[in-house]
Protein backbone atom coordinates (compact mmCIF):
# COMPACT_ATOMS: atom_id res chain seq x y z
CA UNK A 1 0.00 0.00 0.00
CA UNK A 2 1.40 3.42 -1.02
CA UNK A 3 0.81 6.04 1.66
CA UNK A 4 -0.34 9.46 0.43
CA UNK A 5 2.10 12.29 1.00
CA UNK A 6 1.00 14.96 3.44
CA UNK A 7 1.46 18.73 3.39
CA UNK A 8 0.83 21.39 6.01
CA UNK A 9 -0.06 24.47 3.97
CA UNK A 10 0.35 27.70 5.93
CA UNK A 11 -1.09 30.55 3.88
CA UNK A 12 -3.17 33.72 4.31
CA UNK A 13 -6.63 32.21 3.92
CA UNK A 14 -8.21 35.45 2.73
CA UNK A 15 -5.47 36.14 0.19
CA UNK A 16 -7.74 36.20 -2.84
CA UNK A 17 -8.45 32.63 -4.07
CA UNK A 18 -4.96 31.18 -3.58
CA UNK A 19 -5.74 28.82 -0.71
CA UNK A 20 -8.03 26.77 -2.94
CA UNK A 21 -5.89 26.97 -6.05
CA UNK A 22 -2.70 25.97 -4.29
CA UNK A 23 -4.49 23.21 -2.38
CA UNK A 24 -5.86 21.84 -5.66
CA UNK A 25 -2.40 21.97 -7.26
CA UNK A 26 -0.89 20.12 -4.29
CA UNK A 27 -3.65 17.51 -4.50
CA UNK A 28 -2.73 17.04 -8.17
CA UNK A 29 0.85 16.39 -7.07
CA UNK A 30 -0.36 13.64 -4.74
CA UNK A 31 -0.50 15.52 -1.43
CA UNK A 32 -3.18 15.41 1.22
CA UNK A 33 -3.32 19.01 2.42
CA UNK A 34 -4.04 20.48 5.84
CA UNK A 35 -4.47 24.26 5.79
CA UNK A 36 -3.63 26.81 8.47
CA UNK A 37 -3.70 30.59 8.33
CA UNK A 38 -0.26 32.24 8.52
CA UNK A 39 -1.24 34.64 11.32
CA UNK A 40 -3.64 34.57 14.25
CA UNK A 41 -6.07 35.88 15.30
CA UNK A 42 -7.70 35.75 11.87
CA UNK A 43 -9.49 38.78 10.50
CA UNK A 44 -8.79 42.51 10.58
CA UNK A 45 -7.24 42.48 14.06
CA UNK A 46 -4.73 39.81 13.12
CA UNK A 47 -3.90 41.60 9.86
CA UNK A 48 -3.17 44.83 11.71
CA UNK A 49 -1.00 43.09 14.31
CA UNK A 50 0.77 41.11 11.61
CA UNK A 51 1.44 44.21 9.55
CA UNK A 52 2.80 46.03 12.62
CA UNK A 53 4.64 42.87 13.76
CA UNK A 54 3.24 43.21 17.28
CA UNK A 55 4.54 40.51 19.68
CA UNK A 56 1.05 39.19 20.49
CA UNK A 57 0.56 37.95 16.92
CA UNK A 58 3.60 35.66 17.25
CA UNK A 59 2.42 34.30 20.60
CA UNK A 60 -1.11 33.66 19.35
CA UNK A 61 0.02 32.18 16.03
CA UNK A 62 2.45 29.83 17.77
CA UNK A 63 -0.20 28.63 20.21
CA UNK A 64 -2.88 27.96 17.60
CA UNK A 65 -0.65 26.34 14.97
CA UNK A 66 1.08 24.15 17.55
CA UNK A 67 -2.10 22.96 19.26
CA UNK A 68 -4.24 22.54 16.14
CA UNK A 69 -1.76 21.40 13.52
CA UNK A 70 1.51 20.18 15.09
CA UNK A 71 0.88 18.47 18.42
CA UNK A 72 0.97 14.69 17.90
CA UNK A 73 0.93 15.16 14.12
CA UNK A 74 3.46 14.70 11.32
CA UNK A 75 3.75 15.78 7.67
CA UNK A 76 6.04 15.16 4.75
CA UNK A 77 6.35 18.86 3.97
CA UNK A 78 5.25 22.24 5.31
CA UNK A 79 4.68 24.92 2.70
CA UNK A 80 4.58 28.49 4.06
CA UNK A 81 3.36 31.46 2.01
CA UNK A 82 4.11 34.95 3.35
CA UNK A 83 4.20 33.76 6.99
CA UNK A 84 3.66 37.17 8.51
CA UNK A 85 2.72 35.80 11.94
CA UNK A 86 5.46 33.19 12.04
CA UNK A 87 8.42 33.24 14.43
CA UNK A 88 11.71 31.41 14.81
CA UNK A 89 10.24 29.53 17.75
CA UNK A 90 7.35 28.31 15.61
CA UNK A 91 9.69 27.23 12.81
CA UNK A 92 11.58 25.12 15.36
CA UNK A 93 8.30 23.53 16.46
CA UNK A 94 7.33 22.79 12.86
CA UNK A 95 10.69 21.08 12.29
CA UNK A 96 9.78 18.47 14.91
CA UNK A 97 6.62 17.46 12.98
CA UNK A 98 7.71 17.98 9.38
CA UNK A 99 10.43 16.43 7.24
CA UNK A 100 10.95 19.53 5.10
CA UNK A 101 9.93 23.20 5.40
CA UNK A 102 9.62 25.30 2.25
CA UNK A 103 8.68 28.97 2.39
CA UNK A 104 7.83 31.61 -0.21
CA UNK A 105 7.58 35.36 0.20
CA UNK A 106 4.70 36.59 -1.96
CA UNK A 107 5.92 40.13 -1.26
CA UNK A 108 9.19 41.95 -1.06
CA UNK A 109 10.85 42.05 2.34
CA UNK A 110 10.04 45.77 2.42
CA UNK A 111 6.35 44.82 2.55
CA UNK A 112 6.67 41.61 4.53
CA UNK A 113 9.83 41.82 6.68
CA UNK A 114 8.73 39.19 9.21
CA UNK A 115 10.44 36.21 7.50
CA UNK A 116 13.82 37.96 7.73
CA UNK A 117 13.89 36.66 11.31
CA UNK A 118 13.60 33.02 10.29
CA UNK A 119 14.04 32.47 6.53
CA UNK A 120 17.52 30.96 7.02
CA UNK A 121 16.05 28.31 9.34
CA UNK A 122 13.80 26.60 6.78
CA UNK A 123 14.88 23.90 4.36
CA UNK A 124 14.35 26.15 1.32
CA UNK A 125 13.21 29.72 0.93
CA UNK A 126 12.08 31.34 -2.33
CA UNK A 127 10.94 34.76 -3.47
CA UNK A 128 9.38 36.37 -6.54
CA UNK A 129 11.25 39.63 -5.90
CA UNK A 130 14.42 40.06 -7.96
CA UNK A 131 16.05 42.67 -5.70
CA UNK A 132 15.52 40.51 -2.60
CA UNK A 133 16.89 37.50 -4.47
CA UNK A 134 20.12 39.35 -5.23
CA UNK A 135 20.46 41.00 -1.82
CA UNK A 136 19.78 37.91 0.29
CA UNK A 137 20.99 35.23 -2.13
CA UNK A 138 17.54 33.64 -2.38
CA UNK A 139 16.38 31.75 -5.49
CA UNK A 140 13.61 33.28 -7.59
CA UNK A 141 10.49 31.31 -8.39
CA UNK A 142 8.23 33.28 -10.70
CA UNK A 143 4.48 33.54 -10.18
CA UNK A 144 1.89 32.08 -12.54
CA UNK A 145 -1.59 32.32 -14.00
CA UNK A 146 -4.55 30.62 -12.38
CA UNK A 147 -6.63 31.08 -15.52
CA UNK A 148 -7.57 27.63 -16.83
CA UNK A 149 -10.64 28.25 -19.02
CA UNK A 150 -10.50 27.29 -22.68
CA UNK A 151 -10.00 30.35 -24.84
CA UNK A 152 -11.75 30.94 -28.15
CA UNK A 153 -9.54 30.77 -31.22
CA UNK A 154 -10.29 34.38 -32.05
CA UNK A 155 -10.05 37.16 -29.46
CA UNK A 156 -13.21 39.20 -28.97
CA UNK A 157 -11.74 42.68 -28.72
CA UNK A 158 -13.84 45.19 -26.79
CA UNK A 159 -11.17 47.43 -25.30
CA UNK A 160 -8.04 49.03 -26.68
CA UNK A 161 -6.79 49.26 -23.11
CA UNK A 162 -7.77 47.90 -19.69
CA UNK A 163 -6.53 48.78 -16.21
CA UNK A 164 -7.71 46.75 -13.20
CA UNK A 165 -5.79 47.50 -10.01
CA UNK A 166 -5.93 48.09 -6.28
CA UNK A 167 -5.23 51.75 -5.61
CA UNK A 168 -1.82 52.54 -4.15
CA UNK A 169 1.44 54.38 -4.84
CA UNK A 170 1.43 56.13 -8.25
CA UNK A 171 -1.17 54.01 -9.99
CA UNK A 172 -3.48 56.94 -10.71
CA UNK A 173 -0.61 58.97 -12.15
CA UNK A 174 0.48 56.05 -14.30
CA UNK A 175 -2.86 55.43 -15.99
CA UNK A 176 -3.40 59.16 -16.39
CA UNK A 177 -0.08 59.48 -18.22
CA UNK A 178 -0.81 56.50 -20.47
CA UNK A 179 -4.30 57.71 -21.37
CA UNK A 180 -2.97 61.19 -22.15
CA UNK A 181 -0.32 59.73 -24.47
CA UNK A 182 -2.28 56.98 -26.23
CA UNK A 183 -5.79 58.45 -26.21
CA UNK A 184 -7.41 55.02 -26.74
CA UNK A 185 -10.93 54.90 -28.16
CA UNK A 186 -12.21 52.21 -25.80
CA UNK A 187 -11.01 51.60 -22.24
CA UNK A 188 -12.01 49.61 -19.18
CA UNK A 189 -10.78 50.99 -15.86
CA UNK A 190 -11.53 49.49 -12.46
CA UNK A 191 -9.68 50.83 -9.42
CA UNK A 192 -10.31 49.09 -6.11
CA UNK A 193 -10.05 51.16 -2.94
CA UNK A 194 -9.49 48.72 -0.10
CA UNK A 195 -10.89 50.68 2.87
CA UNK A 196 -11.53 54.12 4.32
CA UNK A 197 -7.93 54.46 5.50
CA UNK A 198 -6.46 53.86 2.04
CA UNK A 199 -9.12 56.21 0.63
CA UNK A 200 -7.97 59.04 2.90
CA UNK A 201 -4.31 58.36 2.12
CA UNK A 202 -4.81 58.18 -1.65
CA UNK A 203 -7.14 61.18 -1.80
CA UNK A 204 -4.75 63.39 0.16
CA UNK A 205 -1.86 62.23 -2.01
CA UNK A 206 -3.52 63.30 -5.25
CA UNK A 207 -6.98 64.88 -4.90
CA UNK A 208 -7.08 66.13 -8.51
CA UNK A 209 -6.61 62.69 -10.05
CA UNK A 210 -8.82 61.06 -7.44
CA UNK A 211 -11.68 63.31 -8.46
CA UNK A 212 -10.87 62.89 -12.15
CA UNK A 213 -11.10 59.09 -11.94
CA UNK A 214 -13.70 58.84 -9.17
CA UNK A 215 -16.24 57.06 -11.40
CA UNK A 216 -13.74 54.22 -11.88
CA UNK A 217 -12.98 53.81 -8.15
CA UNK A 218 -14.88 51.08 -6.25
CA UNK A 219 -14.94 49.77 -2.70
CA UNK A 220 -15.26 46.14 -3.81
CA UNK A 221 -12.78 44.19 -5.96
CA UNK A 222 -13.84 43.02 -9.39
CA UNK A 223 -14.72 39.33 -9.45
CA UNK A 224 -12.08 37.03 -10.92
CA UNK A 225 -14.44 35.97 -13.71
CA UNK A 226 -15.11 39.58 -14.71
CA UNK A 227 -11.44 40.47 -14.30
CA UNK A 228 -10.25 37.73 -16.65
CA UNK A 229 -12.99 38.46 -19.17
CA UNK A 230 -11.95 42.11 -19.38
CA UNK A 231 -8.28 41.23 -19.84
CA UNK A 232 -9.18 38.64 -22.46
CA UNK A 233 -11.25 41.25 -24.32
CA UNK A 234 -8.40 43.79 -24.36
CA UNK A 235 -5.65 44.50 -26.86
CA UNK A 236 -3.44 45.88 -24.06
CA UNK A 237 -3.72 45.72 -20.30
CA UNK A 238 -1.71 47.85 -17.90
CA UNK A 239 0.42 46.62 -15.00
CA UNK A 240 1.95 48.92 -12.40
CA UNK A 241 4.51 47.49 -9.99
CA UNK A 242 5.14 49.32 -6.73
CA UNK A 243 8.58 50.91 -6.47
CA UNK A 244 9.31 48.81 -3.36
CA UNK A 245 8.64 45.55 -5.19
CA UNK A 246 10.45 44.13 -8.22
CA UNK A 247 8.69 40.79 -8.69
CA UNK A 248 6.48 40.20 -11.72
CA UNK A 249 2.78 40.22 -10.85
CA UNK A 250 0.30 37.47 -11.68
CA UNK A 251 -1.55 39.91 -13.94
CA UNK A 252 1.35 39.72 -16.37
CA UNK A 253 1.25 35.91 -16.67
CA UNK A 254 -2.53 35.98 -16.98
CA UNK A 255 -2.39 38.58 -19.74
CA UNK A 256 0.00 36.67 -21.99
CA UNK A 257 -1.96 33.47 -21.35
CA UNK A 258 -4.91 35.29 -22.95
CA UNK A 259 -2.85 36.73 -25.82
CA UNK A 260 -3.24 40.21 -24.35
CA UNK A 261 -0.30 42.57 -24.56
CA UNK A 262 1.18 44.35 -21.56
CA UNK A 263 2.21 47.88 -20.70
CA UNK A 264 4.21 47.83 -17.46
CA UNK A 265 6.64 49.96 -15.48
CA UNK A 266 8.52 46.89 -14.20
CA UNK A 267 11.95 46.89 -15.86
CA UNK A 268 12.71 43.52 -14.26
CA UNK A 269 10.20 41.83 -16.53
CA UNK A 270 12.97 41.40 -19.09
CA UNK A 271 14.59 38.85 -16.75
CA UNK A 272 11.76 36.43 -17.43
CA UNK A 273 11.58 34.18 -20.48
CA UNK A 274 7.80 34.62 -20.61
CA UNK A 275 7.91 38.24 -21.79
CA UNK A 276 9.37 39.78 -24.94
CA UNK A 277 8.82 42.75 -27.30
CA UNK A 278 5.91 40.99 -29.02
CA UNK A 279 3.84 40.94 -25.84
CA UNK A 280 5.30 43.57 -23.47
CA UNK A 281 6.14 47.26 -23.44
CA UNK A 282 8.09 48.78 -20.56
CA UNK A 283 7.28 52.41 -19.85
CA UNK A 284 8.01 54.51 -16.76
CA UNK A 285 6.51 57.80 -15.65
CA UNK A 286 9.77 59.72 -16.00
CA UNK A 287 10.24 58.66 -19.64
CA UNK A 288 9.35 60.62 -22.75
CA UNK A 289 6.03 59.83 -24.41
CA UNK A 290 7.87 58.63 -27.53
CA UNK A 291 9.14 55.60 -25.60
CA UNK A 292 5.58 54.39 -25.15
CA UNK A 293 4.43 55.34 -28.64
CA UNK A 294 7.38 53.61 -30.31
CA UNK A 295 6.92 50.57 -28.07
CA UNK A 296 3.27 50.31 -29.08
CA UNK A 297 4.12 50.65 -32.76
CA UNK A 298 6.82 47.95 -32.57
CA UNK A 299 4.67 45.61 -30.51
CA UNK A 300 1.81 45.82 -33.01
CA UNK A 301 4.08 44.79 -35.89
CA UNK A 302 5.35 41.63 -34.17
CA UNK A 303 3.37 38.36 -34.19
CA UNK A 304 2.28 37.62 -30.63
CA UNK A 305 4.61 35.10 -29.03
CA UNK A 306 4.45 33.88 -25.44
CA UNK A 307 5.04 30.84 -23.30
CA UNK A 308 2.51 30.22 -20.55
CA UNK A 309 3.19 29.44 -16.93
CA UNK A 310 0.48 27.95 -14.74
CA UNK A 311 0.11 27.03 -11.09
CA UNK A 312 1.36 23.48 -11.70
CA UNK A 313 4.66 24.87 -13.01
CA UNK A 314 4.88 27.06 -9.91
CA UNK A 315 4.13 24.30 -7.39
CA UNK A 316 6.43 21.93 -9.28
CA UNK A 317 9.33 24.34 -8.88
CA UNK A 318 8.54 25.05 -5.23
CA UNK A 319 8.51 21.34 -4.42
CA UNK A 320 11.50 20.58 -6.63
CA UNK A 321 9.76 18.50 -9.30
CA UNK A 322 10.73 20.84 -12.15
CA UNK A 323 12.92 23.42 -10.55
CA UNK A 324 14.73 26.16 -12.41
CA UNK A 325 15.14 28.76 -9.70
CA UNK A 326 17.93 30.84 -11.16
CA UNK A 327 16.75 34.17 -12.51
CA UNK A 328 16.34 33.91 -16.28
CA UNK A 329 18.90 35.52 -18.53
CA UNK A 330 18.36 39.19 -19.31
CA UNK A 331 16.33 39.62 -22.48
CA UNK A 332 18.33 42.42 -24.04
CA UNK A 333 16.02 42.65 -27.03
CA UNK A 334 13.29 44.29 -24.97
Amino acid sequence: MILQKTCLLIIPKKFYFFEKNITDALNDKGYKVTVSNDEYPEGILGKIMGKLQLPFVFIKTYKIIYNRYLKDKSYDVALIFKGRGMSGKLIMAIEKSVKKIIAYNWDSFKYNPGPLKWYRSVSQYFTFDYDDAAKYNIPVVELFTSFTATLPKQKNIKYDLSYIVRNHSERLQYIDAILNILKPESVFIYIYEMNVFTFIENFIKNPRLYLKYRKYIHNKPLSYADYTKVINDSVFTVDYAHSDQTGITMRCYEAVKMNTKLITNNTHISKSEYFNPSNTIVYNLNQHADILLKGIAKCKTLPFSAKTRDINDFIGEILGFNRNTEPAHLNLSM
